[in-house]
């Protein structure tokens, strides 16, 4: 019973010590201090602070979770940074928890305060999530508390470059997303770049190029199940999304380009044909 009780010891300590660290871990933030140990979680682990948010973290390849709680005045917040290993996975978290409403600042991507309790920032490979345990969190604190972040983090402040591979034309603006898996709801839709695009007395509606590392697999899947047709010597898949209308795909030199919402086979053709142009 020693032996168990003292391997069990052990195995805790080992545990704690997994997601510990120090003050070395986390950057210096200008107007606040740090208030408490820096705990550090990975890919094993995150769940364990996070519970089942951290299946959206997983899906985008989260590396590690660094976090702890700063203080200014009588504001108190708990600050993660997620390294997602990649620009582009990290604009994936930051444009699903934002819901693609954040707006720039200096020394940064994007970032959104949403008062008085969270704010929120993207920079590089690093996602920032900023929750208020104390205090409120007001506008102006949180952008200052955002830009001071900003300034300490390294990585670059553009737009991952996989969103260029987006048409320009008729893309409404700030409308980009990526989607790593289930894109439209459909499991054999991933690593999908999307954006919303609008043309002349048409409504809006979704185009999508799939990312090129992943596009031959995706097409020879959708091959076996989706509808085929050939059209202006395009290949086309195709298949219905129930309440949604009909997708289709097709390849291009740019890769395989797709377009979402269409109410029938003209529309789809019509709006796919003006895509890959």
């Amino acid at each position: 019973m020693k032996r168990m009780l003292s391997f069990t010891a052990a195995a805790a300590i080992v545990a704690l010590l997994s997601c510990s660290g120090g003050e070395s871990d986390f950057p210096e933030v200008e107007g606040w201090t740090q208030e408490s140990d820096v705990l550090i979680y990975d890919v094993d682990n995150l769940w364990e602070y996070i519970n089942g948010a951290a299946e959206l973290f997983v899906e985008y390849d989260v590396q590690t979770c660094r976090t702890t709680d700063l203080s200014s005045g009588d504001v108190v917040v708990t600050v993660d940074l997620y390294d997602m290993g990649s620009p582009l996975n990290a604009f994936g978290v930051y444009n699903r928890e934002s819901s693609g409403s954040g707006e720039p600042l200096p020394g940064a991507v994007e970032a959104l305060v949403s008062p008085p309790y969270q704010a929120l920032l993207l920079k590089g490979a690093t996602y920032v999530k900023v929750n208020a345990i104390e205090g409120e969190l007001t506008e102006s604190i949180g952008r200052e508390l955002l830009e001071s972040l900003a300034s300490a983090l390294p990585g670059e402040t553009r737009y991952p470059s996989e969103l260029d591979l987006l048409p320009e034309a008729g893309k409404v603006t700030g409308s980009a997303g990526y989607q790593s898996e289930g894109f439209l709801g459909l499991t054999e839709l991933t690593d999908c770049l999307y954006a919303e695009y609008s043309g002349a007395g048409d409504e809006p509606w979704q185009g999508f190029v799939i990312l090129p590392a992943s596009g031959t697999s995706v097409w020879n899947a959708l091959s076996a199940d989706w509808e085929s047709l050939e059209h202006n010597g395009l290949t086309v898949l195709y298949r219905e999304i129930p309440y949604r209308g009909l997708v289709g795909v097709t390849q291009t030199d740019r890769g395989v380009m797709g377009v979402s919402g269409a109410a029938d086979q003209a529309q789809l053709l019509q709006r796919l044909v003006g895509f890959v142009e």
